[in-house]
C-alpha cells in the first residue's frame, strides 16, 4: 500500500514558491524572502532571545527594501542586540519597579533601579544605529531616496505604450 504523496525536496519547494516554514524539512531555516527575480535568504545573525526576534523583523524589512547587505550586517546585528537588551530590561523593570530600596547605614533609601540606566543607554545606542538604516522618521526619507535611485529601470516600458496611428 502507498504511504501518501512522494516527498518534495526543500529546493523544489523554493523553486515552486511554496517554501513556507511549516512545510520545510531542513533544520535551522533562515528566513526566506522572495526577491523580484530570485529567492534570497536573510543572513544568519547568531543572535538569541529577544535580539533574534528583533533581527527577524527588522532584518526582513531592511532586506525587502534593499537596504541590508552583507557590509551593513554587523551594524544591524548591533542594533538588534541593543534593542533586545532594551526590551529585556524594560520587561524586568515592569516586574521589579522603576525604583528599588537599598539599605544604607542610615536606613533604607530609594534609588533608581540600575536596570533603568542600562535600558536607557541601550536605547540611546540603538537610536544612533537606527538612523543609519532609516529606522527613525527623520532618516527614513534620506535612506528611501538613496534606495529609490538604485531601483532598476523597467526594461519593457517602451513596449507597453500604445502608439496611435
Amino acid at each position: 500500500m502507498a504511504k501518501g504523496r512522494k516527498a518534495i525536496s526543500d529546493n523544489d519547494k523554493r523553486l515552486r514558491g511554496t517554501d513556507q516554514p511549516c512545510r520545510m524539512t531542513e533544520s535551522n531555516l533562515p528566513a526566506t524572502i522572495s526577491g523580484s527575480s530570485s529567492l534570497q535568504t536573510l543572513p544568519r545573525s547568531g543572535l538569541k532571545g529577544t535580539a533574534k526576534k528583533v533581527y527577524m523583523i527588522v532584518g526582513t524589512e531592511l532586506f525587502n527594501r534593499g537596504i541590508l547587505d552583507t557590509l551593513g550586517l554587523d551594524l544591524v546585528i548591533a542594533y538588534c542586540r541593543e534593542m533586545g537588551l532594551y526590551h529585556d530590561m524594560m520587561r524586568e523593570l515592569e516586574k521589579e519597579g522603576m525604583t528599588i530600596k537599598v539599605e544604607s547605614k542610615h536606613g533604607y533609601i530609594t534609588q533608581v533601579n540600575p536596570k533603568r540606566k542600562i535600558a536607557e543607554s541601550a536605547l540611546a545606542a540603538a537610536k544612533g544605529l537606527a538612523s543609519d538604516f532609516g529606522l527613525t522618521p527623520t532618516s527614513r526619507a534620506r535612506v528611501l531616496s538613496l534606495v529609490a535611485n538604485a531601483v532598476k529601470k523597467d526594461d519593457f516600458a517602451d513596449f507597453e505604450t500604445i502608439d496611435e496611428q
